[in-house]
């Protein structure tokens, strides 16, 4: 983690940054903050620190992916019920890259490699508009995790996501969308 703003907080190659505070959704700001509470000593979160029963009524919209190193990948190990009804299918073992080319919105793919390379929380909110033409507005949290005991404790193993969606009606005034690190 080389660049970093006043605070010290690492920044990733271009990407502007938010701090949780001017996030509105309370649900993204608690998950944030439980992420947080185990970050310690510049480490990420461990995996085996994270316990499912604190995310309560977000289990339908969690996204667990695991890094894979041989073949370089990022695989959906567990995507709640309410992200796989959006997509029409499970997605388990499927490829975080084969998604991208399923639903029409501007493109934040990038996001996924700067958390491997810069291991910072990553937010984004906009429109999504899926297979069956249904439109939402998107809000997704993505954040690091770590392997205790395996590799480096700041090295990203796992990634731990929320992806949140709300109707979009023609009534509501268009999205712009929302890309940005997250920090405290």
């Amino acid at each position: 983690m080389d660049d970093s703003d006043s605070d010290g907080v690492a920044l990733g190659g271009g990407s502007s940054v938010l701090r949780v505070g001017q996030v509105p959704n309370p649900q993204v700001q608690r998950l944030f903050d439980y992420w947080r509470r185990y970050c310690e000593d510049g480490h990420l979160m461990p995996r085996q620190a994270f316990d499912p029963v604190h995310l309560g009524g977000l289990l339908a919209n969690v996204l667990f992916v695991e890094r894979r190193q041989v073949p370089a990948d990022l695989i959906i190990r567990v995507a709640g019920q309410e992200i796989e009804e959006r997509y029409g299918r499970s997605m388990r073992g499927m490829s975080i890259y084969d998604t991208f080319p399923i639903v029409k919105r501007k493109d934040t793919s990038h996001q996924w490699a700067e958390l491997l390379r810069d291991a910072q929380p990553k937010y984004r909110r906009g429109p999504m508009v899926f297979p069956n033409e249904r439109a939402f507005e998107a809000e997704r949290l993505l954040l690091p995790l770590g392997d205790a005991g395996q590799g480096p404790p700041d090295r990203v193993a796992y990634i731990l996501g929320v992806i949140l969606y709300a109707p979009l009606s023609e009534a509501k005034p268009k999205l712009t969308a929302v890309s940005a690190t997250l920090i405290a």
